[in-house]
């Protein structure tokens, strides 16, 4: 298991994670920006924006209401998996088809496999 604080800090844009709110709701996000103590996320199937502390790997809610979730794992994808995902992403962010966050059969076996494999390989808490 890795410490919380490197790996987070680490994170560089394109890079995937896992996180999960206090209600056991969970996202797999892409980092789309950094700088010195934040950084920018979406997550894959939702397209949901995160801003995260870099340290803690605690997100700060854009709205005074705004739920939190932390980052969980950063255990890294094998690239089948990855390339899966991100070509999802890809049509979610890109298409006008109003269908496209349909997930086909590899791409739901590629999210399966990625939250078993984030489950795994947790931060040391």
């Amino acid at each position: 298991m890795k410490e919380r604080k490197a790996s987070v800090s680490d994170l560089t844009v394109d890079d995937l994670f896992h996180a999960a709110f206090s209600n056991d709701a969970v996202r797999i996000c892409i980092v789309t920006a950094r700088d010195d103590s934040t950084f920018t996320a979406r997550a894959l199937t939702t397209q949901e924006i995160f801003r995260f502390d870099r340290r803690s790997g605690v997100s700060i809610p854009f709205e005074a209401d705004g739920a939190v979730c932390t980052i969980d794992s950063v255990a890294p994808l094998p690239d089948d998996i990855r390339d899966a995902l991100l070509g999802y992403d890809r049509r979610c962010r890109t298409s006008k088809d109003p269908d496209a966050g349909r997930l086909t059969a590899n791409e739901r076996h590629a999210l399966l496999d990625a939250q078993k494999l984030y489950e795994v390989n947790p931060f040391r808490r």
